[in-house]
């Protein structure tokens, strides 16, 4: 599944590879905390907070905020052209990752469902099997135990990230897992509904 420590591209990211140490936040409105300052006009016995403001390319509609976030290791979902850097940059103004989770127990007790996410079947098949997950082998620089990619929770990262993101890199899938990896990504967010079918075909267009 992953090429050799000697053969992996250090200098770029590639669609597939698995970094370390991202943070992805749990979006919970009720759990999310804005930050705030005082406002100057001797409000007593509880002071008036004024939202903290953020400008970030020219925008200056961000606000400062508290929310439970999850350090974790990630898998690269946009595509290689679109992280292959030009003189040292990435130009696309971010890039996209993938939670890697724990296999879910009731996964890991039933033997044909977790041969099935194993096996990482071709979606587009008659037995499709698991959609929305691919399989990860265990490696030693992940944790020496095998994973799950949840294509549903995903992050951007901003392009400034680059090149300090190369050092949370880990490992680099051989090309025909990246294969295997991306028709799956594909199929998951691409796939055409029943009731979509007949306007799908070419010739309704």
């Amino acid at each position: 599944m992953f090429v050799a420590d000697a053969d992996m591209q250090l200098d770029c990211l590639r669609q597939g590879d698995i970094l370390q140490g991202i943070p992805f936040p749990l979006l919970d409105a009720t759990k999310l905390s804005i930050l705030g300052q005082i406002r100057a006009d001797g409000s007593n016995p509880s002071p008036v907070l004024v939202p903290t403001t953020h400008v970030h390319r020219s925008d200056a509609g961000y606000y400062w905020a508290q929310l439970p976030v999850k350090l974790a290791f990630a898998v690269v979902i946009s595509n290689c052209c679109e992280v292959e850097p030009r003189h040292g940059k990435l130009l696309q103004p971010a890039f996209m990752v993938a939670r890697l989770i724990p296999i879910k127990e009731s996964i890991r007790r039933d033997a044909d469902k977790l041969s099935s996410l194993r096996a990482n079947k071709d979606p587009r098949s008659d037995a499709p099997g698991y959609i929305d997950y691919f399989y990860v082998e265990s490696h030693p620089k992940l944790d020496g135990k095998d994973w799950m990619v949840d294509y549903s929770q995903v992050v951007s990262i901003p392009n400034s990230e680059f090149p300090g993101i190369l050092t949370k890199k880990m490992v680099q899938m051989t090309i025909r897992s990246r294969v295997k990896f991306k028709i799956k990504l594909a199929v998951y967010y691409g796939r055409i509904e029943d009731e979509e079918a007949a306007d799908a075909r070419p010739e309704a267009w």
